[in-house]
């Protein structure tokens, strides 16, 4: 089996959320904007590692999204890429709930439409009965 590795950098925005805090319930930005000083093309990684996840009601969807913008108020933030976790009843291609242990990575470019984006930044979108999700992310290159 191949492996692949990811660099981490602990510049400001690029670790979305250390491992081992307490889990996330409700909407939000995870972790610090990631500012890459000027509108620039950037192809990255999301990884995401998963210590938890409550699936036991059988309708709990937690959505990741990497939003790109160019002011910093994140109102002009376009999404660069999606990852859905949770119950395999309630998402479209899993088969299988989402577990403890799971290593995850969205692809993403920071560029659609031929504008590019100066702002990064991860949001967590979570729904069902006391959705409750606990994950390390950060921002990479793929080597």
């Amino acid at each position: 089996m191949t492996s692949k590795t990811y660099a981490i950098d602990a510049a400001t925005g690029l670790i979305k959320r250390e491992l081992g805090l307490a889990a996330l319930t409700a909407d939000a930005y995870v972790g610090t904007q990631q500012d890459q000083g000027a509108a620039a093309i950037t192809d990255f990684v999301a990884v995401v590692n998963v210590e938890s996840c409550k699936v036991s009601a059988g309708d709990e969807t937690y959505l990741l999204r990497v939003i790109g913008s160019n002011v910093a108020d994140r109102s002009d933030g376009q999404v660069l890429g999606t990852l859905e976790l949770g119950d395999a009843g309630t998402l479209p291609i899993e088969t299988v709930d989402t577990l403890a242990g799971d290593h995850r990575v969205i692809r993403c470019r920071s560029e659609i439409n031929d504008t590019s984006f100066r702002y990064l930044d991860l949001h967590l979108d979570v729904a069902g009965t006391s959705p409750s999700i606990g994950f390390g992310a950060f921002f990479s290159k793929e080597f």
